[in-house]
Order: C-alpha cells, then sequence, then structure tokens
C-alpha cells in the first residue's frame, strides 16, 4: 500500500515538474516576442495519468490575406496601379522668346559725307563704331570723305586711318600765309600723299567693299562715274577735287550724291544707311576765302541744304557732327574735328546696338 502511494506521489511530482518546467519555456518565448505581434493561445486539456486536468499551450497564427492589398486605390476600375489616385498633369513649360533669335542683324552702309577737312571728323566715327563692334558692310566717300572711306576699306582698322590722316602736311593743302589769294591745289599736289597712303593694291582687294562718285566734267553730259574698280590711288584723286581746296583735273568729285551713294550701298547688300554729315552749322568757310570765291561759298551752301535734307528711305540714319568752330579749310582744326565726330558717334553707336543686337 505504501508503495503505491509513493509510486503515486511520484507520478504526480514529476507531472508536475514537466508541467512547470513547459509553463517556463511558454513565458520565456512569449517576452522574446514583439508586442505588436504577440499571438493568440488558446490552452486545451489533457489528462495525466491521474485524471487530473491539465493545460497544454498552442499557438495560432493568423490566416494569411487572401489577396496582396492594392499599393494605389483607384476608383476608376481602369485606373493602372502605377499611378496615384487623383493625380493632376504637369503644368505645360512657359514658351521662351526665341524671335531675337530670328532676328537677322543688319547689314550697315556707311556714307561719309563731304567738307574738306572737316572730313577728319570721320575717324571719329569709325573709332566709335569699331569700339562698339558694328561691323561695317561696305562703304562709301563724298569729296574728302572718299579719303577717310578707301584709308578705313584697306584694313577696316580705324587706327589705320589715324595714322595715314594725320601724315599730311599743310602745305599739301594751302598757304595759310595769305588767305586773301588762297590757290586751290591740283590732284598732282596731292600724288605723293596718295602714294604714301595708297602705295599699291586695287579697290577690289579692300577688306570692305568701297566707292566713291566722281563726275567726269570733261563730258558734256557731266556724268557720274563710280571709282570702284582699279588703282586705289587713282579713284581717291578723282573724288577729291572740289573748290575751294582742290581743282578740278578731268574730273571732280560728286559731294550731293547721297541717293546715288544710298542706292549703291544697298546693291552691295547693306541693309541699314548710315549718312555722316560732318558740315555742321556755321559758316563753311572762312569769311576771307567765302569773299575771294564767292561761287565756291554758294555751293558749299547747296551740298549743305542736299545733305540736311536726306530723309528716309534713301538713308535709315543720319549722324550730324557739330564741326560749327572749324572750317573746312582749317588744317589746324582736324584734331578738334576727329574728337567731335566721336563723341556724335556715340550716342549712335549705342542706340544701334540696343535696337539691333550688335
Amino acid at each position: 500500500m505504501k508503495s503505491q502511494m509513493f509510486s503515486s506521489v511520484t507520478v504526480a511530482s514529476l507531472l508536475l515538474g514537466l508541467l512547470l518546467a513547459l509553463s517556463g519555456c511558454q513565458g520565456l518565448e512569449t517576452r522574446t516576442r514583439p508586442t505588436a505581434n504577440k499571438p493568440r493561445v488558446a490552452t486545451t486539456p489533457t489528462s495525466g495519468s491521474t485524471g487530473a486536468a491539465t493545460s497544454s499551450p498552442q499557438v495560432l497564427v493568423d490566416p494569411a490575406p487572401t489577396s496582396d492589398p492594392e499599393p494605389f486605390s483607384s476608383s476608376s476600375p481602369d485606373a493602372s496601379p502605377d499611378q496615384p489616385e487623383n493625380t493632376q498633369a504637369a503644368p505645360a513649360p512657359t514658351p521662351v522668346d526665341t524671335s531675337f533669335l530670328q532676328k537677322e542683324i543688319p547689314r550697315v552702309g556707311v556714307i561719309l559725307g563731304p567738307g574738306g577737312l572737316k572730313a577728319y571728323a570721320h575717324i571719329g566715327v569709325l573709332r566709335e563704331f569699331h569700339r562698339s563692334r558694328i561691323p561695317i558692310h561696305a562703304i562709301v566717300g563724298l569729296e574728302w570723305g572718299a579719303l577717310m572711306a578707301a584709308t578705313y576699306a584697306e584694313k577696316a582698322q580705324p587706327n589705320d586711318v589715324e595714322w595715314k590722316g594725320f601724315r599730311l602736311r599743310e602745305s599739301d593743302v594751302a598757304d595759310r600765309r595769305d588767305l586773301t589769294k588762297y590757290k586751290a591745289k591740283s590732284p598732282a599736289d596731292f600724288d605723293a600723299y596718295l602714294s604714301l597712303a595708297f602705295p599699291s593694291g586695287g579697290i577690289e582687294k579692300m577688306k570692305v567693299p568701297f566707292a566713291c562718285p566722281s563726275i567726269q566734267s570733261r563730258l558734256k553730259q557731266n556724268a557720274l562715274t563710280w571709282q570702284n574698280r582699279g588703282s586705289v590711288k587713282e579713284a581717291v584723286s578723282r573724288c577729291l577735287p572740289f573748290p575751294p581746296l582742290m581743282r578740278e583735273a578731268g574730273s571732280m568729285a560728286a559731294p550731293m550724291a547721297v541717293q546715288e551713294a544710298a542706292q549703291w550701298l544697298r546693291q552691295q547688300g547693306a541693309t541699314l544707311i548710315v549718312l555722316v554729315n560732318v558740315l555742321g552749322p556755321g559758316e563753311a568757310l572762312h569769311a576771307e576765302v567765302a569773299s575771294a570765291d564767292h561761287a565756291s561759298s554758294v555751293l558749299w551752301s547747296e551740298v549743305r541744304r542736299t545733305l540736311a535734307g536726306a530723309r528716309a528711305p534713301t538713308v535709315n540714319w543720319i549722324l550730324s557732327v557739330n564741326t560749327s568752330g572749324q572750317r573746312l579749310e582749317d588744317f589746324a582744326a582736324r584734331r578738334a574735328s576727329v574728337e567731335a565726330g566721336a563723341r556724335a558717334a556715340a550716342d549712335l553707336t549705342r542706340k544701334l546696338s540696343q535696337q539691333y543686337g550688335f
């Protein structure tokens, strides 16, 4: 009897120990799992050898979803799962104004007007065009403007025009000791200077297309002729003579040929014509010279009136240089004329750059 009781107690003790051991393991497992995914635990009764009711743990896992959740929801059955709901199309980019790229930069044609030694103002004008990087497509010179235009056309360098222009000596122009006995020079008197300024080469080899108009005075029709080929020196010598500075020798200058000059420039492809008028207000000649040579005074009055009356569409821009303090035979005023031309051209080149995009 004692043996049976000892055996029952022993079995019960073993079962109790086993149950405690299992309970400890379950508690350890439960503590190591994340609380957010803590499984539901249920116990089912088990019968021991003594018929006592015990509990054995079982883990219940939530069933897997029957289908994966949609990453994006859409109210439309045809909506693509790759696009979010209610997304708006990206706004169209603001168009960029590129019309300025389609505008062709005009080709500038320049007419350097007459004025005797006042034509030195053209040097300052050419200097400002070069400084502002406004290219000159073609150039025409009237009377002494032909000398400046031809010198520029050779290399398109204003410094070269200035250097050669100031190589001219006063004795090549006139005898300043007695203005009342002023005697006009002949083209032959300028031959040495023109040979120095234009030692070789023809007009066809110039960097910029050049021409100057002259009147063949030996012809009855006094026809205007364009000097635009052959020797540069010969061409300029035909376009310079005009009273009172130089007397004609078979040909003379055509200082009023503004319309013809603009037409020739357009034939060379120029689309924007600039006339440079260096005569300015005031008397063109010294009083003594005008009194001694009244015909020359009348001629220059007509030249000034013609240039002042130039209008569009003959020319597009007129640059008027104020040379009122100088005379067209005033050799000592050459440097002042250059600076006057530069001052006048500074405003024009700024306007041309802004308006046409040079």
